[in-house]
């Protein structure tokens, strides 16, 4: 038995923005099979930045768990896709204490060129390929953060 005892590492609030309501449900499923409990989700770009920018109701609302450490993003939507989430996002940052919030970045497609365009924001610290991922693989990119 080891003396050493990890320090306890509460799990981390995550925003879910896809378009897909399966997805959502999916990857829910998924954060919730790892432990992440508090979980929030918006049908696409605008509607997360919305909820982002609510920032003095949202903390009154959801306390310690806003704003969102972990923004698991979809690529392909309407309205707002990914890449225009991103850009509008580093904008509001500046305006926005948003520090805290680190993307991963959640698309159907596999194009390196997407990802090399995501991973210049430094906000950005993963892509996942949806279909491809395990809780496992969920859990140790969400570690990563």
């Amino acid at each position: 038995m080891s003396l050493y005892k990890r320090p306890f590492m509460p799990q981390p609030s995550v925003l879910i923005i896809d378009d897909s309501e399966i997805e959502r449900y999916m990857l829910s499923h998924q954060l919730h099979k790892i432990g992440v409990s508090k979980i929030v989700q918006k049908a696409d770009g605008r509607s997360g930045l919305a909820f982002l920018n609510n920032f003095l109701h949202n903390q009154q609302q959801y306390g310690e768990s806003f704003p969102p450490a972990i923004i698991i993003l979809d690529v392909n939507m309407p309205i707002m896709d990914g890449f225009e989430f991103l850009q509008q996002f580093a904008e509001l940052k500046t305006q926005v204490n948003l520090d805290i919030c680190q993307i991963l970045m959640y698309s159907g497609s596999d194009d390196p060129k997407q990802k090399i365009q995501a991973l210049k924001y430094d906000f950005v610290k993963g892509f996942l390929i949806k279909g491809e991922s395990s809780p496992e693989e969920l859990k140790i990119e969400i570690g990563a953060f």
